[in-house]
């Protein structure tokens, strides 16, 4: 069964329960709109029983319609190789190329002093 079909049928089914229990709610809590009040209590069974006609219809679809379709996982991600050409740059060398990392020494330095005062 195509997918579309298949969630377009459980729409309308959910659609007209839904209207089913719209009216039976008003019915119940406006009685005065059945201008014959003898048939109110039919009216409500009615609508009653047009929504378990409903839910009937959708479970029976759910249970017997096309199984629900389980995403593929994606391949898991290949870890890169370690670059043995590439040497770690070390404190010293960090220290000569990177302005950010002189200001985090300076200041540590001037915590680490603020530390030894107190």
């Amino acid at each position: 069964m195509n997918n579309k079909l298949y969630n377009a049928a459980i729409t309308q089914l959910r659609g007209k329960a839904m209207e089913s229990l719209a009216l039976m709610d008003m019915l119940l809590n406006n009685p005065t709109l059945v201008p014959d009040h003898s048939s109110l209590v039919e009216e409500i069974a009615h609508h009653a029983c047009r929504i378990a006609e409903y839910e009937g219809a959708m479970q029976a679809l759910q249970t017997y319609g096309p199984p629900p379709r389980v995403p593929v996982p994606a391949p898991a991600p290949t870890p890169a190789a370690p670059s043995e050409g590439i040497p770690v740059a070390d404190e010293e060398d960090l220290a000569k190329r990177s302005p950010t990392f002189r200001k985090a020494r300076k200041r540590q330095a001037k915590a680490s002093k603020k530390e030894e005062k107190e």
